[in-house]
């Protein structure tokens, strides 16, 4: 989508229009009134612009004109204030002159809305946080319909959740520094299964194994949840990364892009953090998925040749299985299993599980959990065990535990009063009975 940025100085605007409504019958039923976005150059003369279809793909019989009007209003403030960073020669934004929106990346979200941050409202004082907040949802789901639209690099990652009515929720990529620097998109993602993390964890991945699309990745989500892989890390692996030492596997975790994505440009989901050698928790349950996908691999084989023949993840056509296609097979595991969640009635787990984003990266905090919390590992054993180089992950997983166990022991503590007064009552009851 071109942004108009030739020597002619446009800027994006927003109008109220009116648009009337008809039956199959082609009978004029009613008139609305919506917004809609337009282009306007130095003669004056407004172009209707084609992205009033995010405006329309979102409006809703429940939506007030006033939130479309804001959503409009933030739409061309975005626009506008990449249009300005253009004409700045700013570096960032340089590549979006060339390409148009195409090269619209998350930096560019972030921005804009730092930029908003500290603005001065008409009272002099700093701008709510909240009209900001208002700001960076239409932002994320302006960016989730570009992607859809394929007008922006669909390689941009936007993590997806549902909420506790099953609905699709996006959580926002983008960071903004008034924020605490921990307030990023991948802190924002589930890290646990809870208290019954174990049992949740076999069923998960015995949903995957359930699926077409599932069984193909549930070694690699069983790798995630015993050896705390990251993404990347998993589609890097090849037949020969995997070993045994004893009853246990172990994984040597290398950059193999080049051997198994040489033909693949965009590498942002294939990068390996940390080369390392991996020791994987001792499982015979994960030794079986292990021998079930080497069969897998073996039959697949057989009927169409991979174009590496040492690749551990294979997609339907042969080539290695690219990290976004992992994603996309652990996202639709992901919506099967917390279906079953709802289909069985297991409210409490479900709600758990949806409060946050679920995606790839959870594998590797239940992983962390079950060191930390059912292995009662220390911080540096953890870590060594993720293939951290520092404590400080490990050590806010500690914390979040910590302050669970003592509000645990302060609600038992609490019950325990409870019970102790009643008693006392009827202590007291008896004694002013008897005198």
């Amino acid at each position: 989508m071109n942004l108009n940025t030739n020597d002619t100085k446009f800027k994006y605007i927003y109008r109220e229009t009116s648009i009337y409504n008809f039956d199959d019958f082609n009978n004029e039923l009613d008139l609305s009134r919506v917004y809609s976005i337009a282009v306007v150059g130095d003669d004056g003369i407004e172009y209707p612009h084609p992205i009033t279809d995010f405006l329309r793909s979102y409006r809703s019989s429940s939506m007030s004109l006033e939130r479309e009007r804001q959503m409009a209003s933030t739409v061309c403030q975005f626009l506008n204030y990449i249009l300005k960073m253009i004409d700045n020669e700013e570096e960032e934004f340089i590549n979006l002159k060339k390409e148009g929106l195409y090269s619209l990346d998350i930096i560019h979200g972030s921005r804009f809305l730092n930029y908003c941050d500290n603005q001065i409202n008409s009272n002099g004082a700093r701008v709510k946080k909240d009209t900001v907040d208002k700001k960076e949802f239409t932002l994320v789901i302006l960016y989730v319909f570009f992607k859809e639209k394929w007008v922006i690099n669909n390689d941009l990652e936007i993590a997806s959740y549902y909420d506790t009515k099953g609905n699709k929720k996006y959580a926002s990529p983008f960071t903004r520094t008034r924020t605490k620097p921990s307030r990023t998109a991948s802190n924002k993602g589930l890290r646990d299964f809870g208290e019954n993390r174990l049992q949740l964890l076999v069923e998960f991945i015995d949903t995957a194994i359930s699926m077409k699309k599932g069984k193909k990745i549930a070694l690699g989500i069983a790798l995630q949840a015993f050896g705390g892989l990251r993404r990347g890390e998993v589609v890097n692996l090849t037949l020969p990364s995997l070993s045994y030492v004893g009853k246990s596997l172990v994984c040597d975790i290398k950059d193999r892009q080049n051997h198994l994505f040489k033909k693949k440009k965009n590498l942002k989901k294939e990068q390996v953090k940390n080369e390392r050698v991996q020791d994987i928790l001792p499982s015979e349950y994960l030794n079986n998925i292990y021998r079930q996908h080497l069969q897998l691999i073996a039959s697949q084989n057989k009927k169409l040749p991979p174009t590496v023949k040492d690749a551990l993840f294979i997609n339907q056509a042969g080539y290695p299985l690219s990290g976004k296609a992992y994603e996309d097979n652990f996202n639709k595991v992901v919506q099967i299993f917390l279906t079953r969640l709802l289909n069985e009635q297991r409210y409490e787990e479900y709600t758990f599980l949806t409060a946050k984003p679920f995606t790839t990266h959870t594998m590797r905090g239940v992983f962390t959990n079950i060191c930390l919390d059912n292995l009662e590992m220390n911080v540096r054993l953890t870590a060594n065990a993720r293939g951290d180089k520092f404590d400080t992950t490990v050590q806010e997983y500690v914390e979040i535990l910590t302050a669970k166990q003592k509000m645990e022991r302060s609600i038992n503590h609490l019950a325990e009063a409870v019970l102790n007064v009643e008693a006392s009552k009827e202590i007291i009851k008896k004694w002013g009975s008897n005198k």
